[in-house]
């Protein structure tokens, strides 16, 4: 199909794609160890902060702190303003371990900044990871951001892609999207008439890791994102 297509723009998804995703061990251990330092159970925390995914993800919760204080309230837990400020960071540190550029991301991010391709992002992400983002060394190299919490659309929406390509300027067929194909994201991109590309890096484990919703994915794929270039050639 590349070889068809004249490319005018590429999308990324975020987590699993341009930083890794979480470790699913690693991620509810950092919930259930919010938990305690809220003096919450750490049973009930996990499930009700596993039942407000959806609000985290679409901005019915401002920040994280109002989504904490949500549950807390609802387990009937008044945890002290010092206790919330420990369990936010702890979620900090499972960011700041987990956060960073994976194997690939800057070099493919510069090359095709370099071949003047726009770039977009369309993540699903709780309302603390925008500000982790636009901090992170990746940042500059894309044009356009599409956070689910900022704009309030989950994908695979339809909208939520066609956010992203509106915002570059771009027709949808002429765009590539690549993500690790966390929920539904790559069907979702090609339902609008974008090509997509699934992530799958063979030395990383993906049952171990917390990619929700996971799609079964029978399209193109690449095992590195600078693979991606061969399809996105230079001008001229």
């Amino acid at each position: 199909m590349a070889g068809h297509v004249t490319f005018e723009a590429v999308v990324f998804d975020l987590f699993g794609t341009l930083v890794p995703e979480f470790s699913t061990t690693d991620f509810f251990e950092s919930v259930r160890d919010m938990a305690r330092a809220l003096g919450a159970d750490q049973d009930r925390f996990e499930d009700a902060w596993r039942q407000t995914a959806e609000a985290r993800q679409t901005g019915r919760f401002a920040t994280v702190e109002d989504n904490v204080r949500h549950i807390c309230g609802s387990l009937g837990v008044d945890p002290s303003d010092d206790a919330v400020a420990m369990a936010l960071d702890l979620r900090l540190g499972l960011y700041r371990l987990w956060f960073h550029p994976r194997r690939g991301a800057l070099e493919t991010l510069t090359e095709l900044t370099a071949r003047g391709y726009p770039i977009g992002l369309v993540s699903m992400c709780a309302p603390d990871a925008p500000a982790m983002w636009r901090a992170s060394a990746l940042a500059p190299f894309v044009d356009v951001e599409v956070f689910s919490s900022e704009v309030g659309l989950r994908k695979p929406d339809p909208a939520i892609f066609l956010h992203a390509t509106f915002g570059l300027g771009v027709d949808p067929a002429s765009c590539v999207y690549c993500g690790d194909g966390a929920y539904g994201e790559l069907s979702g991109a090609e339902a609008v008439g974008m090509t997509s590309y699934l992530i799958a890096d063979p030395v990383v484990d993906a049952e171990a890791s917390l990619t929700p919703e996971r799609e079964d994915w029978s399209g193109a794929r690449v095992s590195d994102l600078r693979e991606l270039l061969a399809f996105l050639p230079g001008p001229g």
